[in-house]
């Protein structure tokens, strides 16, 4: 095992502490911002399209954002790993333009692989009626794919600004302005469905300047492709890309199992009670920007102490952010749903299992950002063991507890696939692991 630090080790962690600490800070005050404009979302989706027509959107998106994993191919996360390998900016400019050649090829294909299945994927759900919606919100794809690999390319360079400018305003804002603006003037079954697709080519838009403003637009744009980085890049983020799919139907899959045993307006509940529990999910995923390439730099360099420290850092201030947010659901929660709509209000108790089941389980899953370096098949086998526990579960579930039976499901099978991942970590040694081949 490689264990050693280098001789300035201490200033290392110092550094990888402030730059978490601020990374986060900052990540979380995007959040709030975020959180200002998608409130008024939830009271336009909520009180003015009502529950059947957002559990079609949520139902809709869900199915668009999972598909849309492929298309990035795992580049969120391994993108920093190929930045650590590039030693100028023209070396890192060349390496998004690769990037985002392979993001935009599968994101075209998907595309129209979505739009040829749509029939049948939907007579799945049984709401074949919302097939001209799904046609349509397939097309936000490419738009994803370019934001998600042009944001993580910025933060490769720990920039924070784009992703906060993107995330916490351009992206929600956009969503916000332009459903009010499509029911207003009579969009009242795609209007949402029309809002996500303009929302995300906003994003991409803003997302292609900001890297083009750390990288230079010239560098990225001009300069040759070469088959052998394309495959090398393809075969490094594979793995990746397939604990990304997978641990988003660790995720989604509750989502699913709503439109599969229940109807659209139920959808809308458990979608409603979801967006809720993002305050605590974002709270989880504000550490990741800048913990990504603090971990990938001390996995870069075999430092397992430094990772250590940079785990523990993180979890526990992680912990304490999550709880007050947890309290407040539970002493509010049924009363603020009740706010965006009377029938929302049934969903507080699975607002409650999600959050609780969140608020444990994220500390533990920051061991896959690791991972995703050390051994990223760890992280795809620990996601296939969670689905595998939800099949084997749900129906059982369901018929015990009904509709509260989805998310217990959901929050057991991700607590014993993250307790497998755990112990994977703990018995995986540290070597450096970006050589060049």
């Amino acid at each position: 095992m490689t264990n050693t630090s280098p001789p300035d080790g201490s200033s290392h962690l110092d550094k990888d502490k402030r730059d978490i600490k601020r990374g986060s800070t900052l990540s979380i005050l995007g959040f709030l911002a975020r959180l200002c404009a998608r409130v008024p979302f939830l009271f336009i989706a909520g009180r003015l399209y009502g529950s059947a027509t957002y559990g079609e959107y949520v139902l809709l998106t869900a199915i668009v954002e999972t598909t849309a994993l492929l298309s990035t191919f795992g580049l969120k996360r391994t993108i920093f790993s190929f930045m650590d390998e590039d030693g100028e900016d023209k070396e890192s400019a060349a390496t998004i333009r690769h990037a985002l050649v392979l993001g935009l090829a599968l994101s075209f294909g998907l595309v129209v692989l979505i739009q040829a299945t749509a029939t049948p994927v939907l007579d799945f759900f049984s709401a074949t009626e919302a097939h001209t919606n799904l046609v349509i919100l397939a097309c936000a794809i490419p738009f994803i794919s370019l934001t998600d690999i042009l944001l993580s390319s910025t933060l490769s360079r720990r920039v924070m600004r784009y992703e906060i400018a993107v995330r916490s305003f351009v992206e929600p804002l956009s969503l916000t302005l332009f459903s009010l603006g499509f029911y207003l003037i009579g969009f009242r079954e795609s209007g949402l469905i029309l809002a996500f697709l303009l929302a995300f080519a906003f994003a991409a838009a803003v997302s292609a300047f900001g890297c083009s403003k750390v990288f230079g637009l010239q560098n990225i744009l001009l300069g040759r492709l070469h088959a052998s980085t394309l495959l090398h890049m393809a075969q490094k983020s594979a793995s990746t890309c397939l604990h990304d799919l997978t641990r988003v139907l660790v995720t989604r899959i509750d989502t699913f199992a709503v439109g599969y045993f229940f109807s659209t307006s139920s959808v809308g509940l458990y979608g409603m009670a979801q967006q809720f529990l993002t305050i605590v999910e974002k709270i989880a995923f504000s550490f990741y920007p800048m913990l990504m390439p603090v971990v990938s730099a001390a996995v870069s360099t075999g430092d397992r102490h430094r990772l250590l420290e940079q785990l523990r850092s993180a979890g526990r201030r992680l912990v304490l952010l999550q709880l007050p947010v947890v309290l407040l659901f539970y002493i509010l929660g049924e009363y603020l749903l009740g706010l965006i709509g009377p029938e929302f209000a049934g969903a507080w108790q699975v607002l409650m299992i999600l959050a609780v089941g969140c608020w444990i389980n994220s500390v533990i899953q920051l061991v896959e950002i690791p991972l995703t370096y050390i051994r990223p098949t760890a992280n795809v086998i620990c996601s296939l063991v969670a689905i595998a526990i939800y099949l084997a579960s749900v129906t059982i579930m369901k018929e015990q507890f009904g509709f509260n039976g989805i998310a217990l499901t959901s929050v057991s099978a991700a607590f014993l696939a993250n307790v497998l991942l755990l112990t994977i970590f703990t018995q995986t040694d540290l070597k450096p692991v970006n050589e060049k081949p």
